[in-house]
């Protein structure tokens, strides 16, 4: 499709009186888009020859980059299915075994299931989703195969990133061929969760999951709950194999509870060695005092980023999909109320800043991005405007 979004706006600066930042001001622009590239953008009362083209008008909306969906699990949802509470587990290992027996005997099949979880964050204006999928001897490939099936029907609304996610533990489970499996079948990335507390061997299962990713040159997403010694035990390991592997830039830690756990100056020291490799945190926003220090993080350079997690399924009733609503508590839990604060805050669910120099929106990009009712970014996080458009490489999606 070949088309000229009229009448957006976007942010170019932040406005400041007395050393009070009040706002920011903004430019409107017309953008060209062309087999879902952005090949132009346009000033405002610039001349454009908009012969061949299909005119759609933007009414004066702020555009913004993709929503992205940064930890999702499209194999646990129970959308669709009536009501349950969440049975009581006494740890992990309890709960995720009762959870595959329930799912294996659902009566509404995995992909519609999944296809209830995509169509509920689509309609909240997200666009990119990464998701972890269980893989273990228990399960195969069904759950990866059946998740691939799905996605055929949406490449025309979103990308994704699919973790092979050994749930069941990579040791406890004996998950290592299973895994490397999913590696060839197409998973993108490779998962891990808690070396010590379910694996019981912190060296045979980090090590692998190294493995894994160096053998078929992949990025890590290791989900760690690990609380105290062990988690302390468990970063610093992370980080040496990261060094050691060279695995900079291509590690990201999902939950990170055990940075809480740290005395300052011990975290410290930690975060810096995060950043210093490129190592990403990964949060779903927990209403509770193991929620890592996220502000924290971000000015030791660490990368942060935030994603829903669990929505209805056998570990949470709650949830409902809107990665914006999961920003709005971050800002909310660490009293970030300035419109700078706010506005650097979209960073984590986009991967981009929004007000620098150059602007973030470029030619040559593919034309995924968000259109919002908003006078500016922080209004639009700080009072969860409703997305009123989303477009991914040039389709509107919603």
């Amino acid at each position: 499709m070949k088309f000229l979004l009229q009448d957006v706006r976007m942010e170019t600066s932040f406005l400041t009186e007395n050393n009070f930042t009040y706002g920011t001001a903004t430019k409107n622009v017309t953008i060209a888009v062309e087999n879902g590239i952005i090949t132009d953008i346009f000033e405002k009362n610039h001349a454009i020859n908009s012969s061949g083209y299909t005119i759609v008008n933007g009414q004066n909306a702020l555009i913004l980059p993709q929503l992205r969906e940064m930890h999702i699990h499209f194999d646990k949802s129970k959308l669709g299915l009536p009501w349950s509470p969440i049975e009581p587990a006494k740890n992990r290992v309890e709960r995720f075994t009762k959870e595959f027996s329930y799912l294996e005997k659902a009566p509404l099949d995995f992909s519609n299931r999944m296809k209830n979880l995509i169509n509920l964050e689509l309609d909240s204006g997200v666009t990119h989703f990464r998701s972890h999928i269980d893989i273990h001897p228990l399960v195969g490939q069904r759950y990866l195969e059946a998740a691939q099936e799905v996605l055929i029907n949406y490449q025309d609304k979103l990308d994704y990133e699919l973790v092979a996610f050994p749930q069941h533990g990579l040791i406890l489970s004996n998950a290592y061929g299973e895994m490397k499996n999913a590696l060839q079948n197409g998973a993108n990335l490779v998962g891990g969760v808690d070396p010590i507390s379910i694996d019981n061997n912190l060296e045979q299962s980090l090590n692998q999951t190294f493995n894994l990713a160096t053998e078929f040159d992949v990025p890590i997403d290791y989900h760690l709950h690990e609380r105290g010694d062990a988690a302390r035990k468990a970063f610093n390991k992370i980080v040496t194999l990261t060094e050691e592997t060279k695995w900079q830039d291509k590690v990201t830690i999902s939950h990170a509870y055990g940075l809480r756990d740290l005395d300052s100056m011990e975290r410290a020291e930690l975060l810096s060695r995060l950043a210093d490799n490129q190592i990403t945190i990964i949060s779903s926003i927990p209403l509770n005092f193991v929620i890592p220090p996220l502000t924290e993080l971000k000015k030791a350079g660490v990368k942060t980023l935030i994603g829903c997690d669990n929505i209805y399924d056998c570990w949470s009733p709650f949830g409902n999909g809107d990665v914006i609503d999961k920003l709005n508590r971050y800002a909310e839990i660490f009293d970030l109320t300035s419109q700078k604060d706010l506005t650097e805050s979209l960073e984590l669910v986009t991967g981009k800043k929004i007000i620098t120099p150059s602007g973030w929106l470029k030619i040559g990009m593919p034309a995924s991005f968000t259109l919002v009712n908003a006078s500016s970014t922080a209004e639009f996080v700080a009072r969860k405007v409703p997305v009123a458009a989303s477009y991914f490489k040039g389709n509107k999606v919603k």
